[in-house]
């Protein structure tokens, strides 16, 4: 165990002392565990090279072991802030570096503050188009409360944890961005942007050259002959390199991710086996500035003018007026049965058409299945390529094969089986086996009934 963490600490866990004697026996003697997604149980005699070269979804008999400082691409003294948010990932990220030999400092991100930005937003765009609010749940003081907590708790000097309002350069990089592709009937990625723009990019601004960046991510980076490459992690269920395909080579030759090698229930077992303040914090799913109350549409009808149109038949009948086009994303039930009794049956938003959306019948319909997508502002982490790939438009979707051709600077990606409901303004990330060659925000789709010629 020892030797997993590390020869020397720099921090001795002043409240966890007590704990560290019972974690090899909780660790060693059963295996963790989920209901829906079993993890193995660590070994002691576990190293690197018993790990998968592709990460799989972790099958119970797959070791895994801690991260050492060779993991990390660190060496011993090495300086290192560590980008905590309140919750579990980066709070065992936290714990992990604490106790090998670095001199480490916290950050705390504001991003979004919902009493400026929802109720007197400082934008003329929103400042237009504001209703009375609905405050989010994006609750900041009680992350910072959290990440002061989780400090003390490994020893980290409260000298050395600070707070950094990022909330203006959030604004003006990723949310109105989002807005003005909602606004134009495109379906954003925020958290894409959210990476390249402010975690990887505002806030590096706020470390001092020299230092790496350590966040929470289920992500691995690869340094070798001055270059860095992204990597999967090794819980496929968690990875997120899609959401890390936008960051550039330069951020990553200082990021670091402990997490690369520890399925998720291992991450929830060793905070509770650390008593962490956050053990028990649920994990948060959704865009922070919406949280997760489930009304998309009346939160950006806060800053998104009223559109007017129709959901229209392949036959071009008119049914129902819709609530507007950034209310609705391609694939999503149109749900017609209230606004036109009668209309029975599932119907899905196929295509959005000038302020008219078009709907139909059934979910596998030519019209929702996009045999190629193209960007025009794709990406490159690693030097560019054409062929056989492996890509994603959206997070957590099983990677397909795809070929990838260069028009100029467009970047034109084709799928030999077809992937359903694929919208503009989506991100299509690609990557060489387990390496993330990069991303590009969708231009255009072209979908199966197009391809046939019948639209």
């Amino acid at each position: 165990m020892r030797a997993a963490l590390g020869a020397r600490r720099m921090y001795t866990p002043p409240r966890c002392a007590s704990h560290a004697l019972s974690l090899p026996l909780l660790l060693f003697s059963r295996r963790l565990s989920t209901a829906a997604h079993p993890a193995p149980a660590v070994s002691a005699s576990a190293t690197a090279s018993t790990l998968p070269s592709v990460p799989s979804p972790t099958p119970t008999d797959t070791p895994y072991t801690l991260p050492t400082l060779a993991d990390l691409g660190l060496t011993e003294g090495a300086n290192v802030t560590v980008a905590v948010s309140g919750g579990v990932d980066s709070s065992v990220t936290l714990r992990l570096l604490a106790a090998l030999p670095l001199s480490l400092s916290v950050l705390f991100m504001r991003n979004w503050d919902p009493v400026l930005s929802e109720n007197a937003p400082p934008s003329p765009l929103s400042l237009a188009y504001n209703t009375p609010a609905t405050h989010s749940q994006c609750t900041w003081e009680r992350d910072w409360a959290d990440v002061r907590a989780v400090s003390r708790a490994v020893g980290v000097p409260s000298d050395k944890v600070r707070l950094v309002d990022l909330s203006s350069e959030y604004w003006t990089r990723v949310f109105e961005p989002a807005v003005a592709e909602w606004d134009a009937g495109r379906t954003p990625n925020p958290d894409v942007w959210c990476n390249r723009e402010i975690k990887f990019g505002a806030l590096l601004q706020h470390i001092p050259d020299g230092h790496f960046l350590a966040t929470g991510h289920y992500a691995r980076v690869k340094r070798e002959n001055g270059r860095a490459t992204l990597h999967r992690a090794r819980d496929a269920n968690k990875d997120q390199t899609y959401y890390l395909s936008q960051v550039t080579e330069a951020a990553l030759q200082r990021a670091v991710f402990p997490l690369a090698n520890l399925p998720k229930p291992a991450v929830r077992e060793l905070a509770r086996a650390w008593r962490l303040p956050t053990a028990e914090r649920r994990e948060s799913m959704g865009v922070c500035f919406i949280g997760e109350r489930g009304n998309f549409g009346d939160f950006v009808s806060q800053y998104v003018p009223p559109s007017h149109g129709w959901f229209v038949t392949e036959a071009g009948e008119r049914v129902a007026p819709h609530r507007g086009l950034a209310a609705y994303t391609v694939g999503q039930r149109a749900r017609l049965a209230t606004m036109k009794p009668g209309m029975g049956g599932k119907w899905f938003v196929a295509r959005k058409i000038g302020s008219d959306i078009l709907i139909v019948p059934r979910a596998d319909h030519p019209a929702l299945q996009c045999v190629r997508v193209w960007s025009d502002t794709f990406h490159w982490i690693a030097e560019g390529r054409e062929g056989e790939v492996l890509a994603q438009v959206r997070h957590r979707m099983a990677p397909v094969r795809a070929r990838v051709r260069r028009e100029g600077e467009r970047v034109v990606v084709e799928f030999p089986e077809p992937v359903a409901a694929v919208p503009e303004g989506q991100v299509v990330g690609l990557w060489d086996g387990d390496m993330c060659l990069g991303s590009g925000v969708i231009s255009g789709t072209c979908t199966a009934d197009e391809e046939e010629g019948r639209v």
